[in-house]
């Protein structure tokens, strides 16, 4: 099963760790959480981990967002446009 690192720019890091149990749920169809990242300077900048039984769910679903997906990414306050996907080989 692949395993990814997802980057991302967030608006607060303290709301996105909030409203990252949003996101499991939300994810649940296409990836399983496995652990949540804060930049250490201090920035803006966070990743999580996620294991992904299907790259091709999981691509269709970053390309068009779930409305609940879209809501859940909303609400923790991830800047979509700055999201990098990073694949373990």
């Amino acid at each position: 099963m692949p395993q990814i690192i997802v980057t991302a720019a967030v608006n607060d890091v303290e709301e996105w760790l909030k409203f990252k149990a949003d996101m499991v749920p939300a994810m649940a169809a296409v990836a399983s959480d496995g652990a949540s990242y804060v930049a250490a300077d201090g920035s803006n900048q966070v990743a999580s981990t996620w294991d992904v039984p299907d790259m091709d769910a999981f691509k269709a679903a970053q390309g068009s967002f779930s409305p609940e997906l879209a809501a859940a990414a909303e609400r923790a306050g991830m800047i979509p446009s700055t999201m990098v996907v990073y694949v373990k080989r």
